[in-house]
């Protein structure tokens, strides 16, 4: 490998593919709402993708033979890109970043080698938000049972203190979470999002913790954990029931002592984090059947706070309607209006999937009224036809009775229906129901187990 060459490459703009930028270009201008940095073997940044330079607010020329790592939020020992062009072999690293409005991110980034037609190697690097970029949550409502949620959140979220969100799915338990940061001394900390539907027993130390490189196969390089991104921030725990039982244990230690060891580490490390978790889950009867520790429970809920189904609050949603189709317009050439009567049938919904149906709703919504006037004939709302339907779509239930066996919560009842309802409109199938609801099918394997729906995968 050549020694690094010093000399600055000159800067283009995204342009029509030639001979020389090909493959940095195809990189950069198919994917325009993708964040992609092309660097340089002189190890200045070349090239950014569109969306990058809208999110820094910047035009091309200013990142130009930037430094490479100018965006990184904390120096790092050893440059992930010279060590690229060094052995010209792929990384993938957990960091922060400065992002948005300019405080620390925490993102994923995925670096490779590419050479061009002209004998040139660069490098390009993927950037990934592990969470949302900071900004102001937008909490929309004005209802009485709103605004006294609010009021406990802002009270809660100037302690220290952890606090556990329970909520049915879809309520908003991340934005809810998202405000508590926002508004707490923390606020200019990093927020770090676990989603705990992801972490298996293999995976669980190396997410949280992180691991050095050669711990285990295929660690090939150093690896942050995410308590330690989350240093004098906020970790915020989403679907905490969700954690495997015997990686409990590690966590309320972590959580207890502030120390964890990264696998592979012979040190202990330290990390001050505000914990925040979140649930549609029912806890307490988790430890009662064993499911879920009690300690690690009390560690967690030393300030438990209930975040109101969209149905107790019916008269927020023209308001939340509103910002949601915003929301959709500032995406599409085109602003929507809502009818009268579109509206009425949205308010005599009870939303079982809370605001995550009720955008769902309107996305269909949207996409059916080209002209941007929405009738009610394309409010689709869900049908609930009787148990006795399912066999139609290969739902197998047991007998009607058996639910009260289950030992559901109220909120798994309303869950459980939903999922039943969605069953039958996707006619059984698993891939189609699990992006419908947001969330991998493995989390939706383990609810048709729980609710005693058994569906052929599709």
């Amino acid at each position: 490998m050549p020694p690094i060459s010093h000399v600055p490459i000159p800067w283009s703009p995204p342009g029509p593919t030639t001979q020389t930028n090909s493959i940095s270009q195809w990189l950069l201008e198919p994917h325009p709402t993708s964040l992609t940095l092309i660097v340089s073997s002189t190890l200045g940044i070349l090239q950014a993708s569109a969306k990058l330079n809208d999110l820094l607010r910047i035009s091309g020329p200013e990142l130009h033979n930037c430094p490479c790592c100018h965006l990184d939020a904390t120096p790092a020992m050893v440059c992930r890109h010279r060590t690229l062009f060094r052995d010209l072999e792929p990384y993938s690293e957990t960091l922060l970043m400065r992002l948005g409005d300019g405080e620390p991110q925490p993102v994923r980034v995925i670096g490779f080698p590419i050479i061009e037609p002209d004998g040139r190697i660069l490098l390009a690097e993927t950037i990934r938000p592990l969470g949302p970029l900071r900004q102001a949550p937008r909490l929309v409502g004005q209802s009485a049972t709103f605004q006294r949620h609010l009021q406990e959140l802002r009270q809660a979220a100037a302690t220290e203190a952890s606090v556990l969100l329970h909520g049915e799915t879809g309520s908003g338990k991340e934005l809810a979470a998202e405000l508590l940061h926002q508004q707490s001394p923390r606020a200019d900390g990093p927020f770090i999002v676990v989603d705990c539907t992801v972490l298996s027993e293999d995976l669980f130390e190396s997410e949280l913790f992180g691991h050095v490189k050669g711990a285990f196969t295929g660690a090939t390089s150093h690896k942050t954990g995410l308590m330690e991104l989350a240093d004098k921030g906020t970790l915020f725990l989403d679907e905490i029931g969700e954690l495997p039982l015997s990686q409990q244990p590690k966590l309320l230690r972590a959580l207890e002592t502030g120390t964890f060891r990264p696998v592979g580490a012979t040190k202990t490390r330290r990390a001050k984090v505000r914990v925040i978790s979140a649930t549609h889950q029912d806890l307490p009867a988790l430890i009662q059947r064993g499911a879920f520790r009690q300690d690690l429970y009390y560690r967690l809920a030393v300030l438990p706070i209930g975040i109101p189904a969209l149905r107790e609050r019916r008269e927020d949603i023209p308001a939340m309607t509103e910002h949601i189709l915003q929301q959709i317009a500032a995406e599409r050439p085109r602003a929507y209006r809502l009818g009268k009567e579109a509206m009425r049938k949205l308010l005599g919904y009870s939303y079982p999937g809370n605001i995550r149906e009720l955008r769902n709703l309107l996305q269909l919504a949207t996409a059916l009224s080209p002209e941007g006037e929405i009738p009610a004939e394309v409010i689709r709302i869900p049908t609930h036809a009787p148990a006795a339907a399912a066999p139609e779509c290969g739902v197998k239930l047991t007998d009607s009775a058996a639910t009260a066996g289950l030992g559901l919560s109220p909120i798994e009842l309303a869950e459980r229906q939903y999922i039943l309802d969605l069953l039958r409109e996707y006619h059984g199938s698993r891939r189609g129901l699990a992006e419908r609801m947001g969330i991998s099918e493995r989390t939706l394997y383990r609810k048709l187990k729980r609710y005693a729906l058994n569906v052929p995968n599709g």
